[in-house]
């Protein structure tokens, strides 16, 4: 068996796993659930705030009105896109991590690994395959998270009376846009896979995962401090969440957004360039990607744990 062949039957291995795997559905649709929700809460907040239900005869002044405007932007076409884009960097991204253990830390628990390798002995075809799959899964999420918010939109629209305005450009952006959102996941996808690896099981890539988004989080917020002094904000944009914020940034820019006018605490003008950020989420990624191989080669494979 060449590798190639290798490569592609367990690619297709790997997809019949993660599309039949009842902890992917669970997840999406939870995700699902909670993006429907988010844009709910916020039709909810214009609709209060313009007195829709009333007829324009009682109105709460909830937000500013530049708050407001964004908001009816991420309700309508094709501000929507960026919204949801958003959402699948945020929520979506800690769900991917929770599949992305599940995916490489079952096989240590369920002992298939070991039968996998006698027939595919190419740990890196292996190891390239899940990633691969994983993508493809992530890819199918995404076009069904753009799909719903369409649908939302088309519905918060028409009760509103906000316009909507989809052309050729924004269909044009909207695979660029999908693309930057895979790359935000992919650092933090690759880091819960080693850390499955290395530990052996989900809970370890689960736990390396969320503990590395969370100080990455915590230590991404001393951009703060960045305005005070130049260095400090040269070598705090060498850290990952800087550079994560500034491709989120940029995939809502491009639909009509300013998540500036939401987030207060955001200041555009310390994030890094996007090429600086595009970089620097490489070279996280590899070292990452990297650390998976090295571990899963060197590993003895062992039955169950």
């Amino acid at each position: 068996m060449t590798t190639r062949t290798m490569f592609v039957n367990l690619l297709a291995a790997e997809w019949i796993k993660i599309s039949r795997r009842p902890m992917a559905l669970l997840l999406l649709g939870i995700f699902l659930l909670l993006t429907a929700l988010q844009q709910t809460l916020w039709f909810l907040v214009v609709a209060l705030q313009e007195g829709v239900f009333s007829g324009g005869q009682v109105t709460f002044s909830l937000l500013s009105d530049a708050a407001i405007a964004q908001i009816k932007l991420q309700l309508s076409l094709p501000g929507v896109f960026g919204a949801m884009l958003s959402a699948i960097n945020g929520t979506g991204g800690i769900l991917a991590i929770i599949l992305t253990a599940g995916i490489f830390g079952s096989d240590f628990n369920w002992g298939t690994l070991r039968i996998l390798l006698t027939r595919a002995p190419h740990r890196g075809a292996y190891l390239l395959a899940k990633l691969v799959a994983l993508q493809l899964a992530l890819l199918v999420a995404i076009l069904i998270t753009l799909v719903l918010g369409t649908l939302l939109a088309f519905l918060f629209s028409a009760i509103l009376g906000l316009s909507q305005r989809i052309g050729l450009l924004e269909a044009l952006l909207l695979p660029i846009g999908i693309l930057r959102a895979l790359v935000v996941m992919l650092p933090y996808t690759l880091i819960a896979g080693a850390s499955a690896i290395f530990g052996r099981s989900v809970i370890a890539g689960v736990g390396g995962g969320l503990i590395f988004l969370a100080f990455d989080v915590s230590a991404g917020s001393l951009n703060t401090i960045g305005a005070v002094d130049p260095l400090i904000r040269t070598l705090v944009n060498l850290l990952l969440q800087p550079n994560i914020n500034r491709l989120v940034v940029e995939n809502s820019r491009m639909f009509g957004l300013d998540q500036s006018v939401l987030t207060s605490a955001l200041d555009l003008s310390l994030l890094p360039s996007q090429w600086q950020a595009l970089i620097i989420v490489a070279v996280y990624s590899a070292i990452f990607g990297y650390s998976a191989y090295r571990a899963l080669s060197r590993q003895d494979i062992g039955g169950a744990n």
